[in-house]
């Protein structure tokens, strides 16, 4: 008995401790809008343990744990974080990341827009969380696509991100040799046994999705579509893996369907839904995809006037807007005729048809494609579904609780619903009284943790130079003098004395240059970082025939503002500052 006593203390001292449980905090007082569709619940509280969501509800029936963290949200409004349900990671947003279908690269080299996205790979995801979107689907790419995935997965500031591997096309694509051949986005099947073959070869890294390119044209098109569809599908489906498939014209997205495909990534564009499309896309539970910006985007692009809405400037990659100004003269007309007629209005009413009918539609923007930028490209995405005629909650259900059908089969993301992940946005407006309330964020929770979105993109002297000189290039003058320190000075060099002090003066000489050049624009040819100072090799053109000016300038960042400028003597074809 004394041996069995012992035992048992010393077996007591050995065993480790049992694992405490994760606090509980409890979001108390705030206006809950689940996501679901239903009623929003005044004066509710939510409890969040860990990554889960323990309880949510009235504060009159949830009960908060002695010792949990309290967190007043009074006067607040409480969503599901958002999801953006199709994107691409490999792709900038940028003019020169689709050489395949823009080939600029003799002014930027792909592999140079790659190393990029590659580099800026976090702050990327930070543009995503300021965004208030805490889930993103990346429908396919290069295999880099699964280190994004595992480098989302170990961030704590990143949304959860699931991952498709290179596009299977349908047909063989001549300009995809743009894309590199190391790691390539898009492998072309000749038939279906190749397309099963590369299917299996993306098994192996365990792809939340597989997804086909459908580029065919006509029935020969669709049927062959449909053919590998149903291949990739005997594939993919016993190992659990679903297949999404981009077609974007009726007769391919049914054959889509017809073969089997769980997701389609884009919305029909060229013609009105027919009865047995719904029907089927409703009976067997797919989830389409809307994005409606992506298009509006390249448009943008291509006229080197993209139209952004403030929090696109505010929180997008500013040197990726930058380029979306720089398409060339000529290449602009060439391109303007081979655009097709505007197909956003077909894609607007053909998902207010299928919200109406019941049908999952998802939110997603294609972002990384020229002109949809990372990020903040999902609150256009979601103005535009307003335009459709959504109400509010329509909306926050495409951006939420039906877009995680595309993250996963069986979801525990897009509701505030006990048991679900703790993402959770605060927001200071109501989301049902106008969906831009969606843009005023005053705290993500991600991952069951708190993040001030104000903390994730700080300025730095290069990102404010670098909006300086996007606010100049679209003849915004307030917010191009916004850039600028109060007691601002611009030297003009050799001289040394100031040439302007004070944004009074510049206002006057600003103004005076965006009314005589109403097409002045610069962009950087060469750029230096050096602490608080940047200096940048500048190209300015007045759309004239004129030559180009080439001048310097260095810019001093002083509490986030640019306090001098010191202009090098410009060879100038015209006279005024820049």
């Amino acid at each position: 008995m004394k041996r069995i006593l012992l035992w048992a203390i010393l077996a007591g001292i050995a065993a480790p401790a049992a694992t405490a449980a994760p606090q509980v905090t409890a979001l108390v007082g705030g206006t809950i809008v689940d996501g679901n569709g239903g009623a929003a619940i005044k004066d509710g509280v939510i409890l969040l343990q860990g990554d889960r969501i323990l309880a949510t509800g009235p504060r009159s029936t949830v009960a908060i744990p002695k010792g949990a963290t309290r967190v007043d949200v009074s006067g607040k409004w409480l969503t599901p974080g958002l999801i953006d349900a199709h994107v691409h990671f490999f792709q900038s947003g940028g003019l020169y990341t689709r050489p395949d279908g823009v080939d600029l690269t003799k002014v930027v080299p792909y592999a140079k827009d790659i190393e990029r996205s590659k580099a800026r790979l976090d702050e990327t995801f930070a543009r995503y969380l300021a965004s208030g979107v805490t889930t993103v689907v990346d429908a396919g790419g290069p295999l880099w696509n699964f280190e994004v995935r595992r480098r989302a997965m170990a961030s704590g500031r990143a949304p959860r991100v699931a991952v498709a591997g290179p596009l299977i096309a349908t047909e063989p694509t001549e300009p995809q040799k743009h894309l590199g051949v190391d790691d390539r986005p898009i492998i072309s099947a000749a038939n279906v046994e190749e397309a099963q073959r590369l299917a299996r070869a993306q098994l192996a890294y365990k792809p939340e999705l597989i997804k086909i390119w459908g580029i065919g044209s006509g029935a020969s098109g669709a049927a062959k579509l449909r053919d590998i569809t149903r291949a990739v599908v005997a594939v993919a489906h016993p190992a659990g893996v679903r297949v999404a498939v981009h077609a974007t014209e009726l007769l391919n997205a049914q054959a889509a369907l017809d073969g089997g495909a769980d997701i389609l990534v884009h919305s029909v564009d060229d013609a009105a839904l027919t009865p047995k499309f719904i029907g089927d896309l409703k009976a067997g539970n797919h989830v389409y995809v809307t994005t409606a910006v992506v298009g509006e985007g390249y448009g943008d692009a291509f006229k080197g006037r993209p139209e952004l809405l403030p929090i696109e400037r505010k929180l997008g990659d500013p040197v990726i807007i930058q380029s979306l100004y720089e398409i060339p003269a000529a290449f602009a007309e060439k391109v303007a005729g081979l655009l097709p007629p505007s197909s956003i209005k077909q894609i607007l009413v053909n998902a207010k048809t299928l919200v109406d009918s019941g049908v999952r539609v998802a939110a997603g923007t294609d972002a990384g494609n020229i002109g949809t930028l990372h990020g903040p490209a999902i609150h256009r995405e979601l103005q535009l579904l307003s335009t459709a005629g959504l109400t509010p909650a329509q909306v926050l259900t495409a951006a939420t609780r039906d877009a995680g059908f595309v993250y996963a089969s069986k979801p525990d993301i897009g509701l505030i619903r006990p048991g679900y992940r703790a993402d959770v946005l605060v927001l200071d407006a109501d989301p049902l009284a106008d969906v831009a309330n969606l843009q005023k964020i005053a705290t993500v929770w991600s991952r069951g943790k708190a993040i001030d979105p104000a903390t994730l993109l700080p300025d730095t002297p290069e990102s404010v130079v670098q909006r300086q000189l996007e606010r100049y290039n679209a003849h915004d003058l307030d917010g191009f003098l916004g850039t600028y320190a109060d007691e601002a000075q611009i030297f003009d060099l050799p001289h040394t004395k100031p040439s302007m002090s004070g944004k009074a003066t510049m206002r006057e000489v600003y103004g005076k240059l965006f009314a005589k050049y109403p097409q002045v624009h610069c962009r950087v040819a060469n750029r230096i970082v050096e602490g608080r100072f940047v200096t940048d090799q500048e190209v300015c053109t007045d759309g004239s025939n004129k030559p180009p000016m080439h001048a310097g300038a260095t810019y001093e960042v002083v509490n986030g503002a640019i306090l001098r400028v010191w202009f090098t003597d410009p060879q100038a074809p015209f006279d005024d500052n820049k």
